[in-house]
């Protein structure tokens, strides 16, 4: 078995253009990369894809482990695996699983291979230097999926959801991810867009027989279309509301004076010692943030320093990060001291009252229970879970979601589309109050379709492709 000094095979690169006239080059070279995670497992999987994946693989597997004895990788059915042996020239490196993936039907739609190999970060090194050495290139975060979407596989929403399924941490976040990915959502787009240029192609046809006087759709008609598409696209954006929640969290920020016992509750619903607790107060000079999953709800856990005036310049920085985390907050637990109740609130002023929680710790010091809150113990854990239930009771009420919703926006980059798609439809329905032209009218609703086209890839450009691929594993 010989190697060139060189790679054999020719870079190729693929120019797609896109509705909107610009051009993007698609770099075809064969890549590859771990689709596990590397270290100390039990396996460690290395995906393949390009045009010369069945050439480099007959090049490194061996249905022999005595010496290297290629075996005939493109007979080899799609979607078959097969048992054999990687080398490196006539040198044996692992016992390996090789499964065959065949275009057009495979994820990225191009000859793909998975490499299954025992794990450990020595034996990957070796297998990944081999595939370098061969001339096959190491894949960007997001690579595969971004070639599956530009070889027509998946629309952009779809890729974007690969991404917001591997990133999931509760159901909710899991089923609304898997109904983007299996293309509800695109469904939905796509039956806006039909509606949008149907009406386009009405108006623009009746451009061509303005001397005959012909109406195809009246001006009543048509208003009343663009109203009932301006509602549902504020429909949907208006989901997004619920939705940036189920995906990303809810914000849960714990404030108060200093010395109140924040940290002793942020600490017992971590069910960890995350946050330092003293009895001096002024401890805490920083936010500290933690994931929590409560409920089957998603939480970003922040304990922020104690509010209070103070001339310790890390102490006053600490305070303004407070208050700016209290401002990002979904929820904003206020905690006060039942054993000092003159420490007051003053600072919760402006606070929504939808979005303030107030409880009262340390129940063991007190048994005054008679206040607007609950009272607890995060010392004792007394009433502790109550808080809990009441605070999952409280992110409820902020998602409008359930299993049978219809769909519901996760991501910005859709709800900003639908946003200035919908503030097009409203300049087109000025348009046909003021008795506009069909040509005005029309150029409205042409720009509100590009908006929605970007949603799903009909449409799009470079940077929007790479910002949102980026973003992805390696590997994925």
């Amino acid at each position: 078995m010989t190697f060139s000094s060189t790679p054999f095979f020719i870079v190729s690169t693929v120019k797609i253009r896109y509705l909107c006239g610009s051009i993007m080059s698609f770099d075809k070279r064969t890549i590859f990369a771990p689709a596990t995670l590397v270290g100390s497992s039990g396996l460690t999987v290395i995906r393949i894809s390009g045009p010369d994946t069945f050439a480099i693989v007959e090049q490194i597997f061996s249905v022999k482990s005595e010496n290297f004895s290629p075996a005939d990788i493109k007979s080899f059915s799609s979607h078959s695996a097969h048992h054999g042996f990687i080398f490196d020239e006539n040198n044996f490196v692992d016992e390996a699983v090789i499964t065959i993936f065949k275009s057009p039907n495979s994820y990225t739609g191009e000859d793909s291979a998975e490499i299954s190999s025992h794990g450990g970060s020595y034996i990957f090194r070796k297998i990944s230097n081999l595939l370098s050495k061969l001339g096959v290139i190491y894949a960007e975060p997001g690579e595969f999926t971004k070639r599956a979407y530009l070889n027509g596989k998946m629309d952009l929403a779809q890729a974007e959801a690969v991404s917001d399924l591997i990133k999931a941490k509760t159901d909710h976040a899991n089923k609304i991810a898997l109904k983007q990915l299996t293309g509800e959502f695109s469904k939905k787009i796509n039956e806006l867009r039909e509606d949008l240029i149907n009406y386009c192609s009405l108006l623009e046809l009746e451009l061509d027989f303005s001397e005959e006087g012909i109406d195809l759709v009246s001006k009543e008609e048509l208003l009343s279309k663009v109203d009932s598409l301006i509602q549902k696209f504020s429909s949907l954006t208006q989901s997004y509301e619920s939705g940036k929640i189920i995906k990303n969290g809810v914000n849960l920020a714990v404030i108060g004076k200093p010395n109140v016992g924040k940290s002793s509750i942020f600490n017992y619903l971590l069910n960890e010692n995350r946050a330092i607790v003293s009895e001096i107060p002024g401890t805490t000079r920083d936010y500290l943030q933690e994931p929590l999953i409560m409920g089957g709800i998603q939480f970003n856990l922040i304990d922020t320093a104690g509010i209070r005036h103070t001339i310790d310049t890390i102490e006053s920085e600490g305070v303004r990060r407070s208050k700016m985390k209290i401002e990002e907050s979904d929820i904003v637990m206020q905690v006060e001291d039942l054993t000092d109740l003159e420490l007051g609130s003053e600072y919760i002023n402006g606070i929504s009252a939808d979005k303030l929680l107030k409880v009262y710790n340390k129940l063991d010091l007190s048994k005054n229970g008679k206040l607007a809150g609950i009272c607890v113990s995060a010392k004792t854990g007394d009433k502790m879970e109550e808080l809990q239930q009441l605070i999952v009771k409280k992110a409820k009420s902020l998602i409008k979601y359930d299993d049978f919703s219809d769909v519901i926006i996760t991501n910005e980059r859709h709800r900003n589309c639908l946003l200035k798609s919908c503030e097009y439809l409203v300049n087109a329905r000025e348009q046909i109050k003021r008795g506009g032209g069909n040509e005005l009218i029309s150029f409205e609703i042409r720009a509100a379709m590009e908006e929605l086209s970007m949603i799903i890839g009909k449409t799009t450009n470079v940077d929007i492709l790479n910002n949102i691929f980026t973003k992805f594993c390696i590997g994925k």
